[in-house]
């Protein structure tokens, strides 16, 4: 009977501390919210592009074009499309059509800290 007596809970400076934690998980999951909607609609661009009938049959600058355009209306702001050479590449080989598209994500914290985001995909047909 004397034990519950002791039991009080949570105390004030425990509560300030996990109202702390989970505030900054908050934080972190809202900024890199956008970086990873960004990346799935990119995966999905991916999907599509190599599942295009006839994806054998067009040139590699065709099928980059073809990725941009998809991605400007998806309004995907992660890849820079003034320079999409180094980050997006197509090998063809025979039959086979293989897009790869590596870039990383910069979002900034809190005054001057960021999170780091890098991402490799690659699809095959």
């Amino acid at each position: 009977m004397r034990f519950r007596n002791k039991q009080r809970g949570i105390g004030f400076l425990g509560l300030i501390v996990l109202a702390g934690v989970l505030g900054f998980t908050a934080v972190i999951g809202l900024k890199l919210f956008p970086v990873y909607m960004d990346a799935w609609k990119i995966d999905s661009v991916m999907e599509s592009v190599i599942n295009e009938p006839g994806i054998n049959d067009q040139s590699r600058n065709e099928i980059i074009q073809s990725m941009l355009k998809r991605l400007d209306i998806d309004a995907v702001e992660s890849l820079n499309y003034s320079n999409h050479g180094d980050r997006m590449s197509v090998t063809k080989r025979k039959n086979n059509v293989t897009i790869n598209v590596s870039y990383e994500v910069t979002t900034p914290l809190l005054g001057n800290l960021s999170l780091l985001a890098q991402f490799d995909k690659s699809v095959s047909s």
